[in-house]
């Protein structure tokens, strides 16, 4: 069987089991990336080529307890990479360090506003902790499901409450529902325009195909 594997709240992988696990349980999963504990998402129905490892058992007590204490010195190394980008004046902000189950790589997350060449940040930051490093960049709506906080809506945001996935947001949408406004202010406190406008996009594609007048037949040539 085929599972997708949730191994940071930024990433998602299908690993194979001949074994049966069920949603939302913890496995631990193994790659030629190393050994790291994750979390079933979804049990995949369908052939997939691209299979990132196997799951080798369930997550036990004494996993549980590793990843514990690794949260400790995943704190130290995003502090350490927060001073590193303050020293060498980059345009990012690091928000989640993973260290994996087997401590062979340590994965940092960071949000910018456009694509960054970071290199040598890299090569310091790998020297400094001693350890396999890699960096990647994440979306501001990617950042705000991973923290939260109260919508324009004053409830919690979608992304964090039940969102599962982002889909596409255009301003076409707002225009379809007659929001004349100016982007700022329908947009989210991560700055992308709102991902509710898309809940009910279907409706209103049907209503305006309803509207639409229906082609005249032309008149054959005499």
């Amino acid at each position: 069987m085929i599972y997708h594997i949730e191994i940071t709240p930024f990433r998602v992988e299908s690993c194979q089991s001949d074994v049966t696990y069920a949603v939302s349980e913890s496995v631990v999963i193994r790659s030629k990336e190393g050994t790291d504990l994750g979390r079933v998402m979804k049990i995949e129905k369908e052939e997939i080529d691209d299979i990132y490892g196997r799951i080798i058992s369930k997550a036990t007590d004494g996993d549980f307890e590793k990843k514990n204490e690794l949260k400790e010195y995943e704190e130290f190394c995003l502090l350490e990479l927060k001073r590193a980008v303050e020293d060498f004046k980059f345009a990012m902000k690091p928000v989640y360090a993973h260290c994996q189950l087997d401590e062979e790589r340590l994965i940092f997350y960071f949000t910018a506003q456009k694509r960054l060449e970071f290199r040598k940040l890299h090569r310091y930051i790998s020297q400094k902790l001693n350890k396999r490093v890699v960096i990647k960049q994440i979306g501001s709506r990617d950042y705000s499901k991973l923290f939260g906080g109260i919508g324009p809506c004053g409830r919690n945001l979608c992304c964090k409450a039940f969102l599962g996935e982002f889909k596409s947001i255009s301003l076409r949408m707002a225009r379809d529902q007659k929001l004349y406004v100016s982007p700022s202010k329908i947009s989210g406190i991560c700055g992308r325009l709102l991902c509710c406008l898309n809940f009910e996009e279907d409706f209103y594609t049907d209503f305006h195909s309803q509207d639409e007048p229906e082609e005249k037949p032309q008149d054959a040539d005499q």
